[in-house]
Order: structure tokens, then sequence, then C-alpha cells
């Protein structure tokens, strides 16, 4: 037996989940349908975070699972709308299921294998911004479960396919139904900078430009990519996710990638804590202006929080239009707030709900200029780390 979330239409549970208009609804039955199945043996979802939500969501609600099994109803925890009577229909008592479940421990390592001990593979994208989730993860299902990150998608199309899934998370043969050309990033201005697939170096990172079938549309997509290697059967290239291009907010005329903003916050998981998922806004609220992260932790806080601005600083500093402008004291010091535990998979549900848009198109931005999201991050920070002279809530 399988199990999916939100990514291809087969699923253990009952067709109607699908239809479940709330984001955490739609996890949470996925869940209670595949616990009533001891035989699953496979999982999918679009990305590891929504994996990571739908694993909180089951341990959250455990012990009510459990009495939802043995009584044969369905959990009242979210609204299922007009889908209840249909998932109703699909449940019967199963004192003889909830005996086992109670037996787990729930949160503990590999209690994810106990509930289904057939489980294989877990498959979601891991790679990029999503590869804080892998570890955490990895906890939940223990050392016998692969984690595979089998694939490489886009708005405009499918990227590749992963080349070695079970044992590196970032390694994708590019997909052969659509014609990528690739634009050098070193040369950007060059009339020569587009190369074809037989054209691209071994360690050396392009942007992608997509032509598709459906209707010949070609696309500069954003995705900068480094060159692993070559198919060997076929020639095709072997690519890796690097960044996102382009610059989602800037103070000046400091250019600073996607990228950076990454490796500076998780470059102080050994002072603020495990950095678990974050979004980086320019920051007004004092002068000079500066980058601002909103970070939810997977864990307790670190040793040494007060230092982690000035940690995150001394990485933003290598590059060079950010040190000029910081040098200039028109960029500040980096503020650093800590949201609630859970505050991003509930901005995935409000998202959702705003939107409208499908489950698997929902995704935490690395930086954001929208104040509304702005606003509705700021009133779940519980705590700002660093320098005083910020005030500790907005």
């Amino acid at each position: 037996m399988r199990i999916c979330f939100s990514t291809a239409p087969f699923s253990s549970v009952p067709f109607a989940v699908w239809y479940i208009p709330t984001f955490l609804g739609n996890l949470f039955m996925t869940m209670f349908f595949a616990v009533l199945d001891p035989s699953l043996v496979f999982m999918r979802a679009s990305y590891t975070s929504t994996f990571y939500d739908a694993v909180l969501i089951l341990e959250e609600h455990w012990d009510t699972v459990i009495d939802a099994v043995e009584n044969g109803t369905i959990p009242d925890v979210y609204d299922l709308d007009y889908c209840r009577p249909y998932l109703e229909a699909q449940v019967k008592p199963n004192p003889h299921r909830a005996a086992e479940l109670r037996l787990i421990e729930k949160g503990k390592e590999g209690w994810l294998r106990e509930i289904w001990p057939l489980l294989k593979v877990v498959r979601a994208s891991n790679s990029g911004s999503y590869a804080a989730f892998g570890a955490k993860i990895r906890h939940h299902v223990g050392p016998a479960v692969d984690i595979e990150s089998y694939s490489y998608g886009a708005t405009e199309c499918m990227v590749g396919y992963g080349y070695d899934s079970a044992n590196d998370h970032n390694l994708y043969r590019l997909y052969d139904g659509s014609y990528f050309e690739f634009l050098d990033v070193a040369e950007v201005e060059s009339r020569i900078s587009l190369r074809q697939a037989w054209e691209v170096q071994i360690g050396e990172r392009y942007e992608l430009v997509v032509t598709t079938r459906h209707g010949l549309w070609r696309y500069q997509m954003g995705d900068v990519v480094e060159i692993g290697g070559f198919h060997p059967s076929d020639g095709q290239p072997l690519i890796r996710f690097v960044e996102r291009r382009g610059i989602g907010f800037r103070i000046h005329a400091e250019l600073v990638t996607d990228r950076l903003l990454q490796d500076a916050i998780y470059s102080v998981h050994d002072t603020l804590g495990r950095v678990l998922e974050f979004v980086a806004e320019l920051d007004d609220r004092q002068f000079p202006r500066n980058y601002g992260y909103l970070v939810e932790l997977e864990g307790e806080l670190g040793p040494d929080p007060g230092s982690a601005p000035r940690k995150v600083q001394e990485v933003l500093l290598t590059n060079p239009g950010y040190k000029k402008f910081t040098d200039y004291g028109r960029i500040g010091m980096p503020t650093i707030r800590i949201v609630a535990p859970r505050t991003f998979r509930a901005y995935r549900e409000w998202r959702l709900e705003l939107t409208g848009r499908p489950m698997g198109q929902i995704k935490v931005p690395t930086t954001t200029v929208d104040v509304v999201t702005k606003e509705w991050l700021a009133r779940r920070v519980i705590l700002e780390v660093g320098l005083p002279s910020v005030a500790s809530s907005t």
C-alpha cells in the first residue's frame, strides 16, 4: 500500500480526502487513514516540509487518533466541511489496531516504522531550503527507511529526476521532455553565455532556460544549477540546485543572493539553535535599516543567542555590496526574531486559504517584501535576540 500528499491521484486513503478544503485538515486525515493500514510501504509528498508537517500533526493528536481508530469515528480536530459524511462511511471500529498503536511511544526515534513495519521509502523533494527537514524526518522514520529526493520540479515544467535519490538528495538527471539551455552566470552580458547541454562544464554554474513541449513557450527560469556530471547512458547533464536567482529585496544597491541569506542564518546553529525554517525581510524598525530574520527553531534556544546577529553579519559581509554599504553606515546590524513553534506550518495553511493555490505550490519564501506577510509573521514573534536597542516585539 502507498500514501501520497497532493502530488498524485492515487492513495491508500479515501478519495474524499483530496477535497478537504484546509491544508492541515488534508494532512491530518491523510495520516489518520494511513494509520489504519499497517501494510503501508511507500509515502510521497511534494516537499519534505509537507511530510514533516504531517508527522507533527499526527504526533500532536496521537491519543485522539487512537481513540478514533478504536471507536470507528472521524476525529473532530479540523473542519472537514462537506467531506465528513463521505469519510465517516469509510471507518469501522478497530480495537485490535488501536491496541497495537497504544504500545507505540510517539515522537521517539523510529516511531513511524513501528506504526508501519513494512515502510520502505519516503519520497519528497529534499534539496535547497527543504534540506533542513531531512535529518528531522530521519529521526521519525529511523535508519531502515530510505528518504528519496526523487524529482526537481518547477511551475514551468519538470526539471529533473533523482540520479541517486536515496543517497544524494541534490543530484538530478535533467528531464528530457523539455528543451533546456544554460545561461552562464559568470558571463551574463556575453553574447555567447547561452550554452547547449553538450557545451556545459562540470563544476560550472548556469541559469536554466527552458522551452516546453506544451506550446513551445520559452522561460528564463531563475534557477541556478551546478553541473555535477553527465549520465553515462545518454550524456544528459546531471545538475545540482544552487539557488534561486534574483534578489528578494535590497536596502541600497547591494545584490545579496538567497543562497547567502541561507548560509548566514544556518551558520548560527551552534549559538542560536538549529534553524528549521526562516524568512528574511527588510527590517525598517530603526535606522539604518537592516536585514531581518524571522526564525523557527527545531528545538531549544542555543547557548549564546545574543551573538547570532554578529555572526550572521560576518557571513553577509562576504558580499562586496553588502560590505560597502555597511561600511558607509547605511545598513545596520542584522536582527533575528524567534517565532513560535509551528509558525511556518500555520503560514502554509494561511497562504492556502488566502490564495486557493494547490497545496504543493505553497512554499515558505526565503525573502518577503509583502506587508501583510510581514505583519502576520511579526504577530508570532516570541523573542528577539541580539541588540537591546531593537524592540523585542512589534
